[in-house]
């Protein structure tokens, strides 16, 4: 198991300041080490986050993207 990126709220963030995990960052990551890399599975823990903009699960059309893009090469 190896992991490829940490994303947390950086130390003193204002407490009034919502902060969000940078989803294109983390696409590009992904993006990245799986073109690098042939890794035999993938997981993602989303949390329970939304997207105030639209509603939305925050990870939901990320993850559907890559389950798109990578899932048949996966083994898990």
């Amino acid at each position: 198991v190896k992991t490829f990126g940490v994303w947390q709220k950086p130390p003193n963030w204002p407490d009034d300041t919502p902060w969000r995990v940078p989803r294109e960052q983390v696409d590009g990551v992904v993006d990245r080490v799986l073109a690098e890399y042939r890794p035999v599975a993938f997981v993602a823990d989303p949390g329970s986050g939304f997207d105030e903009s639209d509603g939305e699960r925050y990870w939901d059309g990320y993850i559907d993207a890559w389950a798109q893009r990578y899932g048949r090469r996966l083994k898990l």
